[in-house]
């Protein structure tokens, strides 16, 4: 079960629900805190997870990737703001056999977690922030049994031609976008809500104003209503 290090939250007396919180690329656990102590005050009984990635960032040693990106977008076109929505999608789509293999095993993790804590399915949460947010996805929507619900911060559908392949299961997803975002880019975010609904996968989506590439505390504030 422990095939990842991860630092823990427990919210609360006992373990009802389960939250596997992903970290973004060039990032890593502590990025995430600030966020996860919004989530502490307005929930109870709830256990988080944050996984950190094995994979040395490879544009900065001190901080973690999921899987790389610099060989399938040595120019990083998709922040540029003229690339079209069909490149970057393209960009993305070949990263499918990384983020894949991550997911298998993030999925086996989080099967061990629901076993120790006995916590089921349907109370556990996957969320992640850009990078972790497109691993959060995929890892939902192709695990066996269906979760809570999908949480994503500034994600995409990403490895879609793989995705497709391996879909196995159709969760609630929620999605949050800062319009202002050039990370990864907010024009794509109608694309994700297009691929999820041809998928007859339900979706909500919530976008912020002149945001950038960043969580913000009204996203963790917005989360906890949906969880409640």
């Amino acid at each position: 079960m422990n095939d990842f290090l991860y630092q823990s939250v427990l919210i609360g007396n006992k373990a009802q629900r389960l939250i596997v919180f992903l970290h973004g690329y060039n990032s890593c656990i502590e990025d995430l805190l600030p966020s996860i102590g919004i989530l502490e005050k307005e929930l109870n009984n709830t256990l988080i997870i944050i996984p950190s990635a094995d994979m040395t960032c490879e544009r900065n040693p001190n901080k973690k990737q999921w899987y790389a990106l610099n060989d399938v977008d040595p120019e990083r076109k998709r922040r540029n703001p003229i690339t079209s929505i069909d490149e970057i999608i393209d960009i993305y789509n070949k990263t499918g056999n990384r983020i894949s293999n991550v997911s298998k095993r993030l999925n086996s993790f989080i099967s061990g977690l629901q076993k120790q804590y006995k916590i089921t399915n349907k109370n556990t949460y996957i969320m992640g922030f850009s990078q972790g947010a497109m691993l959060a996805l995929y890892t939902g929507l192709t695990r066996r049994y269906e979760v809570g619900g999908v949480f994503s911060f500034a994600g995409i559908i990403c490895g879609k031609d793989m995705l497709e392949k391996e879909i196995s299961s159709t969760p609630k997803v929620y999605l949050f976008h800062g319009t202002s975002d050039l990370s990864v880019q907010y024009k794509t975010l109608e694309y994700t809500k297009d691929w999820l609904s041809s998928h007859d996968i339900d979706w909500e989506s919530i976008e912020y104003d002149g945001i950038e590439h960043r969580l913000i505390d009204d996203e963790m504030f917005d989360t906890a209503d949906f969880l409640k």
